[in-house]
């Protein structure tokens, strides 16, 4: 009895060294096992989260697009005649650039049919992020200064535009060429990590149409008038030209 009494006590006193090295061993499959899985979340969440920068990129690259047709141009119309580099400010123009659009070339030049911009980004707990951010539109229709009632040359009021967003391991770090294969389908942020081709495609892409408060005005006073309502009261929002003061 006294033999049975002293075993079970030294069983109660804690584990053998053969169970603890057992216990360590299953523990290490178990992570083993996980780590596959664990590093393609990981992988995920770091896509995701780029995916959702980029797109944020590429709504405020239209939102920059349409501020300069809404304020600049309505404040000043004959600015862009007088400084002709604020053309350059405007997407270029290309040969059907939303049907056939080519990817950029290089991260520090503009190309033929678009024109390009490096953002640099700085995300919290990592060092900061380069993308690229492509922009082109058609040829759209020309401006009026409804003040003097005539077309303003060479400057788009309303135009269809394209944007796109790469990261910048779309391009080669020393020479900021772009990788052989670059192209403008839209990636999914569910890319596998074992698909190194991920970096060949846009990480975001935004086509929408582009159109001056003094046209949205012209349909609102025009909506107005269908309905039989006041439409100077109903558009307050897109005031009427005011004409020149003779001198």
């Amino acid at each position: 009895m006294n033999k049975w009494r002293l075993w079970q006590q030294h069983q109660a006193e804690g584990f053998t060294l053969i169970e603890v090295l057992a216990s360590v061993v299953l523990v290490a499959l178990a992570m083993a096992a996980l780590a596959p899985t664990l590093t393609v979340i990981a992988y995920r969440r770091a896509m995701s989260e780029r995916v959702e920068l980029a797109n944020r990129l590429a709504q405020e690259e239209v939102d920059r697009i349409r501020t300069l047709v809404d304020i600049e141009l309505a404040a000043n119309p004959r600015a862009f005649e007088d400084d002709p580099d604020q053309l350059a400010r405007l997407p270029k123009v290309g040969a059907n650039p939303l049907a056939n659009t080519p990817p950029p070339t290089n991260m520090d030049t503009e190309g033929d049919n678009y024109s390009i911009r490096v953002a640099r980004v700085q995300v919290p707990g990592r060092n900061s992020e380069e993308y690229v951010i492509q922009t082109f539109r058609d040829a759209g229709a020309p401006c009026i200064d409804r003040r003097e009632n005539r077309v303003i040359q060479g400057v788009p009021c309303s135009f269809l535009m394209g944007v796109r967003v790469y990261h910048r391991f779309s391009f080669d770090p020393t020479t900021r060429q772009a990788l052989p294969g670059l192209g403008t389908e839209l990636a999914s942020a569910s890319q596998n990590l074992a698909n190194a081709d991920v970096w060949l495609f846009p990480l975001a892409t935004s086509f929408v149409e582009v159109n001056p408060a003094a046209n949205l005005g012209d349909v609102c006073r025009q909506i107005a008038i269908d309905r039989g309502e006041n439409p100077i009261e109903r558009c307050r929002a897109f005031p009427l030209p005011v004409n020149p003061v003779a001198p």
